[in-house]
């Protein structure tokens, strides 16, 4: 509970004679009318100094103290009461400043509030008790139905990002931007009000509103791997620059705070727009691709890396070769173990980058063991290695070896039937010091196919 010092009554005030039976009936005898009057105008000019400084609060043009007293009653319960006054933040009800008095022990007993004695702000009306003075004016009939004091306005052109989102009347929303650092989600978006609790609470700018959303990250993982996608780059990626775009302006903000590899959810945006904005746009920039997210609908608002929000991006094959060994004239002896096991869809590359407009990258992991006589011959591979159509039309081939772990074909962004061939072709020739039988050659080792089908 807040508290603060309360007020000393000039000692001469509490002294003057009377017991008159309209007086204030305490424990120490009838303090008189008009000493009680003295007491409470001293006690209500102190406690306006106080009161009428404070910012954001809504003082009743009737604010004035009374004495807490029995219901229906003239006698003292021992506390005085100011108000009504409602502070910013403060419930419905809360607004009486209640500080304890005390009759002094003479024959003639006046009221003083003790040395030091704490205020206790933003009280509710003590039960089963009255608010009286002397002069029989009365509070307010709806003192504790004082309408809370206007919040504050905002700096104009607010943004934020909080990881402690105020509570929201949240509309639905589950757009999504995927970039190669992190996927954000919307949890729900919302136009409030008021943002903030309590004496934080604030409205917009004039001629502003305020635009929010709540969302969640997780790291954008690599199709093949099932690691987060920056893990597998060859080279650091570009990290993601995000804006919020109203209008024509540009406002930077940060959105993935924390590590590549974490999990968040429940971060909210909170933005004051002008009034007549029609959309406000999350943006997303990874090298020269960019895409964008409406807080106001909750959608998608560009078309850019479109496979990274297809239904299905990832297809498990789990072809291997088999009938591997190839075997030619008295020395050249070989097998090839070779099995396609998956294939992945995806608008970046972690070699690659950003696929050209339009297009995808299918990404096929592969794993290969070669045994020849390697001690009488070199060898070297024949490409193409991997070829592939795609919805029925051939593709470039990918420039793949066995040994490459991962092939990569650029396909359409809408491709949906990816098949793919796998044509290992060895040639081979003897070694200088040696003279083995056959002294050169080509080793074709049997097709191995798989199709990828992706929604």
């Amino acid at each position: 509970m807040r508290t603060w010092t309360g007020l000393t009554v000039a000692a001469g005030l509490l002294l003057v004679a009377g017991c008159g039976a309209d007086g204030l009936e305490t424990g120490a005898g009838t303090v008189e009318k008009k000493t009680t009057e003295a007491f409470l105008a001293t006690a209500e000019g102190d406690w306006h100094r106080r009161v009428d400084a404070e910012p954001h609060k809504n003082l009743s043009t009737d604010a004035r103290c009374y004495l807490v007293t029995g219901a229906d009653s003239n006698k003292s319960l021992g506390t005085m009461a100011c108000g009504p006054l409602r502070r910013l933040g403060t419930a419905e009800g809360r607004v009486w400043d209640i500080v304890r008095v005390q009759a002094t022990g003479s024959d003639k007993p006046g009221l003083e509030i003790p040395t030091n004695e704490p205020w206790q702000r933003s009280q509710v009306h003590p039960e089963s008790s009255a608010l009286w003075r002397p002069d029989d004016k009365k509070a307010p009939d709806n003192a504790d139905t004082l309408a809370a004091p206007p919040p504050p306005a905002e700096t104009a052109g607010f943004t934020d990002i909080t990881d402690k989102p105020a509570t929201l009347e949240l509309r639905p929303a589950d757009g999504k931007l995927v970039v190669p650092d992190g996927t954000l989600t919307l949890q729900g978006i919302a136009t409030p009000a008021t943002i903030g609790s309590g004496t934080e609470i604030r409205r917009p700018a004039d001629g502003e509103k305020f635009v929010a959303a709540v969302f969640g990250t997780t790291p954008t993982l690599d199709g093949l791997t099932g690691e987060p996608a920056v893990q597998a780059a060859t080279t650091a990626p570009a990290r993601t620059k995000w804006t919020l775009t109203v209008g024509s302006e540009q406002r930077p903000v940060t959105v993935l705070t924390k590590a590549l590899t974490a999990t968040t959810s429940g971060q909210m945006i909170i933005a004051s727009v002008p009034e007549n904005a029609s959309d406000v746009l999350l943006t997303a920039t990874n090298g020269a691709l960019t895409q964008s997210l409406s807080l106001v609908s909750g959608k998608r608002t560009t078309t850019a890396a479109a496979a990274y929000y297809r239904t299905t991006t990832t297809a498990t094959l789990a072809k291997t070769l088999t009938n591997g060994s190839v075997n030619q004239g008295r020395d050249f002896e070989s097998k090839l173990d070779l099995t396609l096991k998956k294939a992945a869809l995806t608008p970046w590359d972690p070699q690659r980058g950003w696929a050209p407009a339009g297009k995808a990258w299918v990404r096929v992991s592969l794993e290969s063991e070669l045994e020849f006589t390697w001690i009488l011959y070199t060898n070297a591979w024949t490409k193409p290695f991997v070829t592939a159509t795609v919805d029925g039309v051939a593709v470039a081939p990918s420039d793949a070896t066995p040994e490459s772990g991962t092939a990569t074909l650029l396909v359409p962004e809408t491709a949906k039937s990816v098949v793919l061939m796998v044509t290992p072709r060895m040639t081979f020739a003897s070694k200088t010091f040696s003279e083995p039988s056959p002294r050169s050659g080509t080793a074709v080792y049997p097709t191995l196919t798989a199709t990828a089908t992706f929604q």
